[in-house]
């Protein structure tokens, strides 16, 4: 068994676990959409991973082209985006010239997401699976500022941001862990897939819980 494959199974069986976690909670106890767009976002990653390692079981490495993999990791990253920008940010910025510096600020996580992918992969062979993990860095990119926002964002009246901070901490490591995963794929540092693996299951594995709990002071509050 190699080190990707190991990789894959790690994330999978993580955020499996977490989407089942995900799927009870909001079926026991109704809970904000909000929620629901994140296990939404679980259930992607498996849709991703679980291909990949399909692939390494059947052919022994993953594609070079476009696939379900490369679309399911998409999916993950546009729900995370989606749930800070369509649910929450309007919530906490009203777009005044007071919080114009934050969110000036919170460009540095993309810009840094997009910076090491260009200055860390080789452009001389151009092929398909460089273009598709480029467009899959575009959703990267979109959710981290977001996450990064709403870390650094104050809380100007519902408390909303306060009480899912940690949530957003650990989905910003996340788009680090995946950064790296995708870097590490492309120029092929094994060890370096296999770690950022491990660290993209714990990841994902403390998504749900964290977030429903903090989701419940937010209901509360």
């Amino acid at each position: 068994m190699t080190a990707e494959v190991i990789a894959n199974l790690i994330v999978l069986s993580s955020s499996f676990i977490a989407f089942l976690y995900g799927t009870f909670s909001i079926l026991i106890k109704k809970m904000p959409l909000y929620l629901k767009m994140v296990v939404l976002a679980m259930a992607c990653m498996v849709i991703s991973r679980g291909y990949i390692l399909l692939q390494y079981l059947v052919k022994g490495e993953e594609p070079d082209v476009f696939h379900v993999g490369m679309l399911g990791l998409m999916g993950c990253f546009l729900f995370l985006f989606s749930a800070n920008y369509g649910m929450i940010d309007g919530l906490v910025d009203d777009g005044s010239i007071e919080f114009l510096k934050i969110r000036v600020l919170s460009w540095i996580a993309p810009a840094v997401t997009v910076g090491a992918f260009v200055l860390l992969c080789s452009f001389d062979n151009i092929d398909s699976k460089l273009v598709t993990y480029s467009v899959v860095m575009f959703f990267v990119a979109l959710a981290s500022r977001y996450h990064f926002k709403h870390l650094i964002f104050p809380d100007v009246e519902y408390g909303v941001v306060r009480a899912i901070r940690g949530y957003n901490a650990v989905a910003l490591l996340l788009c680090v862990s995946t950064t790296i995963l995708v870097l590490s794929d492309l120029n092929g540092f094994t060890y370096v897939y296999f770690g950022a693996g491990i660290t993209m299951g714990i990841e994902c594995i403390i998504l749900i819980p964290l977030l429903k709990k903090e989701a419940i002071k937010w209901t509360k509050a």
